[in-house]
């Protein structure tokens, strides 16, 4: 201890004190310029200048690399000393990203000073992954000279992860990620992006049908004075309507007809397949306490029929809520500059690629809910992504080769691990 506490600050080699100054410095930094800019969102110039710039700032690292790499500078930050504090820097913003919501209007003056709600775009996240990078760099560079067959494993983990942050900082200026309203037999070839623009794309799609898969819709006990759902055991209480009898608060239900089209014709409902038509089911309802019995329709509306409850008692009413989707999907034909001509189904986590933009089903209207003739897409181009997959496959191509011939010597005691 005696040694550690009396050597000078920046003597060689490095101690972890150095390499938590600098990354320290790092954040003071960065949150005093982001304060003093007044919490501007940073925005990256886009192709082809990022990539000249990222051209520019490897061939600046070989450079520096080639002229200093005996200089105690460039030692202290290929060691682990230097990587241990970044990392936990790292962490640190990753951290404060999951206790800070993200992409939101911030609360207060504080919060929108320094950023905390969009903090990938704030100068600290950027010189951090900077610094990152640089170390990454200064690392992999000392494994080819000279390059063998066991440091393999450690340069393609190394190369892999300076890859990723390589691309994912440099391309997210490039990355676009637009909502597009598509209408039954329309045609839509203008998207729009966070900000409300409008943007028009080199992908036309036409909407052929947009289809509902719905649950059973759920039916509770409400209050009629309130009309609030009474709770049981202090929760809310809703049933499926899956089966044919169910006990629900002081109530047992049986369904007498269920119909999952229909429409009000007198005092009964009966099956009717139009727009607006909504589920119903006729109900014979026991009060379990009483014993008294009670029969009617329930019916939980659309944009065009109004519900209809089942009044119980003077307390008590039965209501059934709108069916909630199980699933729903698109049927769109797509065409491109590039001239392809595709139809496609998508739905929910079953996306659709082409000419490097991957469409998504979002959402759709649902005040129409099952007749939405309104299917909403989202579009997303990242032209980085390839070589974000590129650093992972590295990585674990090197963590496989690690597993197979074993840890370099000196790999995890003199650089980053």
């Amino acid at each position: 201890m005696s040694n550690e506490n009396s050597r000078k600050t920046w003597a060689h080699p490095w101690s972890y004190r150095e390499g938590t100054i600098i990354i320290a410095g790092i954040l003071l930094i960065g949150f005093a310029l982001q304060a003093a800019s007044g919490g501007t969102v940073l925005r990256f110039a886009g192709f082809p200048w990022n990539l000249i710039s990222g051209l520019v700032f490897l061939t600046l690292l070989i450079v520096a690399f080639v002229l200093w790499q005996k200089h105690p500078m460039m030692k202290g930050l290929g060691s682990v000393k230097a990587a241990l504090p970044a990392i936990l820097g790292f962490t640190f913003l990753v951290l404060l990203m999951g206790f800070v919501k993200q992409d939101v209007e911030p609360k207060n003056e504080v919060v929108r000073l320094f950023g905390l709600t969009h903090l990938v775009k704030t100068w600290p996240f950027i010189l951090i992954n900077l610094y990152l990078m640089i170390l990454l760099g200064i690392v992999t560079l000392k494994r080819l000279n000279p390059f063998s067959l066991k440091n393999a494993g450690f340069f393609l983990n190394h190369f892999g992860l300076f890859l990723v942050l390589f691309s994912t900082a440099l391309g997210s200026s490039d990355m676009q990620r637009l909502t597009m309203n598509c209408y039954e037999d329309q045609t839509e070839w203008r998207a729009v992006d966070a900000s409300g623009k409008t943007v028009e794309l080199p992908v036309a799609i036409k909407l052929l049908n947009f289809n509902i898969d719905e649950f059973r819709p759920k039916v509770t006990i409400i209050d009629n004075q309130t009309g609030q759902v009474v709770l049981h055991k202090g929760k809310n209480q809703f049933e499926l309507l899956d089966r044919n009898s169910l006990d629900l608060f002081q109530y047992h239900l049986e369904v007498e007809q269920f119909l999952e089209f229909s429409g009000k014709v007198g005092e009964a409902y009966f099956p009717v397949n139009e727009p607006g038509s909504a589920p119903s089911a006729k109900m014979r309802v026991t009060n379990l306490t009483d014993k008294t019995e009670i029969s009617g329709w329930v019916c939980s509306g659309s944009y065009a029929n109004q519900p209809e409850a089942l009044k119980l008692n003077d307390t008590h009413s039965l209501v059934m809520l709108p069916a909630g989707p199980r699933k729903f999907s698109s049927k769109l034909n797509i065409q491109t500059k590039s001239g392809k001509n595709v139809t496609t189904t998508i739905e929910v986590n079953r996306p659709f690629h082409i000419d490097g933009w991957t469409i998504y089903q979002l959402s759709y209207n649902t005040e129409m809910g099952r007749w939405s003739n309104l299917s909403v897409l989202e579009l997303v181009r990242d032209p980085w992504l390839p070589v974000v997959y590129l650093g992972i496959f590295l990585m674990l191509a090197g963590a496989g080769f690690l597993f197979i011939f074993g840890k370099p010597k000196n790999g995890g005691t003199e650089h980053v691990a």
